[in-house]
């Protein structure tokens, strides 16, 4: 078996392998608080995974109270 063959293998969304969980659940583990994993797929294989950290100023807390804007 080629090694593009076994890459391709690792990243297939027909067949998930444990090493494309792992990446996704380190993808998931390195967003601190607030944020998004995205996850690109072409022709049945996994091309990307972006991580994206979201920081919160401090405006945007504590805006609402009950569902109600604070004044």
């Amino acid at each position: 078996m080629s090694a593009n063959l076994v890459k391709e293998n690792n990243y297939s969304t027909k067949r998930i392998s444990k090493v494309l969980l792992g990446e996704i659940i380190t993808a998931l583990k390195r967003i601190q608080g607030y944020g998004s994993v995205e996850i690109y797929i072409q022709d049945n294989q996994v091309t990307q995974i972006t991580e994206r950290n979201i920081k919160k100023t401090n405006s945007q807390k504590g805006q609402y109270v009950n569902g109600q804007a604070r004044a």
